[in-house]
């Protein structure tokens, strides 16, 4: 299992199991919403100001993986739900203010994504 340490949260490391290391270095959040919405087979949904990620690619993870989590849930949770569905911990680093999910956080869904779609 490789970890990556993410330049913008120096203490975040993600437990990769699916994601090459070297592209999740360079990665942008918008990369990785790119990434998450091809794995899963629809288009990727708009990004916000700010490099926010959209609610929207959490709901459709869900949707097209049939995890069975409750949509009503806010980013940082569903994100969390995914990635704990995997079998992996979610770090609170993987989250901040604002009700976002930081790189780490989106490189840990993606690997939960691709955890089920092995």
């Amino acid at each position: 299992m490789d970890r990556v340490a993410d330049l913008e949260h120096p203490g975040a490391n993600v437990s990769l199991r699916h994601v090459d290391v070297m592209w999740a270095q360079g990665a942008r959040k918008l990369d990785i919403v790119y990434e998450l919405a091809h794995e899963i087979g629809v288009p990727p949904p708009p990004m916000f100001t700010g490099s926010t990620e959209p609610r929207t690619i959490f709901v459709l993870i869900n949707d097209r993986l049939g995890l069975g989590i409750d949509e009503r849930l806010g980013k940082p949770d569903l994100a969390r739900c995914i990635v704990e569905a995997s079998g992996e911990s979610w770090h609170p680093d993987y989250a901040s203010r604002g009700a976002t999910v930081t790189k780490p956080g989106l490189l840990a869904v993606l690997d939960a994504v691709r955890y089920f779609l092995v």
